[in-house]
């Protein structure tokens, strides 16, 4: 078994060498949640970060929008060049307008290719035999009253790898574990909290099921839950009613609590949460 471990590893190392010295580090694509319903609004904040680390090329950057429906079904592509120190600030009603999608909810993801005068560069990076480059981005949530809302990038899209070879595309490709079970740090205050939904994603390309709920802080016993069968790259958005609350918090009552998903479905795919607190306005964060 262990000469068998050994050449498996001899030749990912050689099949990655080959690739890089070609210049073909391989690149993830980021994820986010959008939503375009419920008087909410999506738009992508995105910075041409390869001009920041190789401020010599001068050539834009191409960046590569995957649009992808609530079931995790393909809705289309399109491409925006972003300029030298550029930034992109990109309407997803506009992106799906150009995929020729009415979908108000699903997700995007974007992979922002280095210009290919740059690609030389690539082989110089330290440790890039075993080098990923990701594509980070934020996403602003907003409504008629311009109250904004910003998320940083979760977890990136399974089952893609971008600028590579074919044997490195496949080795990279390969499904992913499953996360862990996770908690938030973030402590929510039940007392007045009228709104809840969780967004939970399958970033990967297997299905899964998990359990989202909302959990008391002192000793994580389940105040509400919800059992979800994903596909992939589906999402589900879970509503928590205010009544839904009244009655679980009677039954166990509890000053705060936490979100909870039971297991993650890919390392990182934390979910997104909306909450109001009254009458006051909604907000929108990560875990």
């Amino acid at each position: 078994m262990q000469v068998i471990a050994a050449l498996k590893e001899r030749t990912v190392t050689t099949t990655r060498r080959h690739a890089v010295r070609a210049g073909r580090v391989p690149r993830r694509a980021y994820c986010h949640y959008y939503i375009e319903a419920d008087g909410l609004h999506s738009r992508v904040h995105l910075q041409n970060f390869w001009s920041t680390f190789w401020p010599q090329y001068t050539a834009p950057a191409c960046a590569r929008v995957y649009v992808f429906a609530a079931d995790g079904a393909p809705l289309g592509s399109t491409e925006r060049e972003i300029p030298r120190f550029g930034s992109l600030f990109l309407e997803m009603r506009d992106v799906l307008r150009e995929v020729g999608s009415e979908a108000d909810e699903g997700m995007v993801a974007i992979d922002l290719a280095p210009p290919a005068e740059l690609r030389e560069a690539l082989t110089e990076l330290p440790g890039a035999l075993t080098a990923e480059i990701n594509t980070p981005y934020w996403m602003a949530y907003y409504d008629s009253t311009e109250n904004y809302m910003y998320v940083h990038s979760i977890d990136k899209l399974g089952g893609e790898v971008f600028g590579t070879t074919r044997p490195v595309h496949w080795l990279l490709t390969r499904p992913r574990d499953r996360g862990e079970r996770w908690r938030s740090w973030r402590l929510l205050e039940l007392e007045n909290l009228t709104e809840l939904q969780v967004v939970v994603i399958n970033h990967g390309v297997r299905p899964g099921t998990t359990s989202i709920g909302l959990h008391a802080a002192d000793d994580d016993a389940p105040i509400v839950s919800r059992q979800l069968d994903l596909g992939p790259r589906q999402l589900r958005r879970v509503r928590f009613s205010a009544d839904e609350f009244a009655a679980a918090l009677a039954r166990r009552p509890s000053t705060y609590g936490r979100i909870g998903l039971d297991p993650l479905l890919t390392g990182n795919g934390k979910p997104y949460v909306l909450l109001r607190y009254g009458d006051g306005p909604l907000s929108l964060h990560h875990g």
